[in-house]
């Protein structure tokens, strides 16, 4: 996404013009970081979810077998659907097993959610009341390709669509306050799966995944949307990004996000070329 390389200057000046340092955007989820590890750890991420929307998910130990199938092997850490690969029965998991490297990185085996469409929940805090977003957008993954797909930037037939014209405001507040169940994280993206846009409101839906890293506002990714469309959502996300940079709780203990998750992921850059593979 080229826009990002704008995003990103656009961010650092208004943190600028506010009076705070660009770097600090790494310590607004830091609160849920694993320092010793070095990672936002998916399985302590998602024991943050209640069980009613949880997936059953575990680390694999290479010798058992889940008891339902399909099932998606994913590193503990990741970014944009980096590394996962879907196991559609015990075979198709001994094979992964068996050409993934032995490796320091631990993986999970999660189920899959059944449901059969899934959304993307984009959000930033607002700045001056922290129970209310500044920004909440909701995207639908299309991919009629795969019944369960590992839906992702990389996936060439995965196509992301905007839809939260569709929601009223009391609706978004609705869904906000749904996930306010999990916490209030300065900056996410939850993708999660429900039968429909009615179920997902009444909160019957399964979450996959809690991204807080560098969640990438994935509406961005509409194709729908021209140059000029992007560039006024990305000024829009990058100021609300740097109020919340701003008003971060200064009293936490600092931790090193930025550096300890880069070394992590220099370790898995093989994923995606194992996957390719498989």
């Amino acid at each position: 996404m080229k826009i990002s390389y704008l995003m990103i200057p656009r961010y650092m000046l208004d943190c600028v013009l506010m009076g705070t340092k660009p770097c600090k955007y790494f310590q607004l989820n830091s609160p849920v970081f694993n320092a010793s590890e070095g990672i936002f750890s998916k399985l302590e991420i998602d024991c943050l979810i209640p069980e009613k929307w949880r997936l059953v998910q575990y680390f694999d130990d290479g010798v058992g077998f889940p008891a339902r199938y399909p099932v998606f092997v994913k590193p503990e850490w990741g970014q944009n659907s980096n590394g996962i690969f879907r196991a559609d029965d015990a075979a198709a998991l001994q094979n992964i097993r068996a050409k993934i490297p032995s490796s320091t990185i631990r993986y999970l085996i999660q189920e899959a959610a059944t449901e059969k469409i899934e959304f993307e929940i984009f959000s930033i805090l607002h700045h001056q009341d922290k129970d209310q977003f500044a920004h909440l957008t909701i995207t639908q993954a299309f991919n009629e390709d795969e019944l369960y797909p590992v839906n992702s930037i990389n996936n060439a037939s995965t196509i992301y669509r905007e839809i939260s014209e569709q929601f009223s405001e009391q609706q978004k507040q609705n869904l906000w306050q749904l996930l306010g169940e999990i916490e209030r994280f300065p900056i996410s993206r939850v993708g999660l799966r429900a039968d429909s846009v009615e179920n997902m409101l009444a909160g019957k839906f399964h979450i996959i995944e809690i991204n807080l890293f560098i969640p990438m506002p994935i509406n961005m990714l509409d194709p729908r949307y021209g140059f000029f469309k992007l560039w006024k959502l990305g000024r829009e996300y990058m100021k609300s990004l740097a109020h919340i940079t701003r008003v971060r709780d200064k009293s936490l203990k600092e931790k090193p996000v930025f550096t300890k998750q880069m070394l992590y992921n220099r370790r898995s850059r093989f994923l995606n070329y194992i996957r390719d593979r498989i």
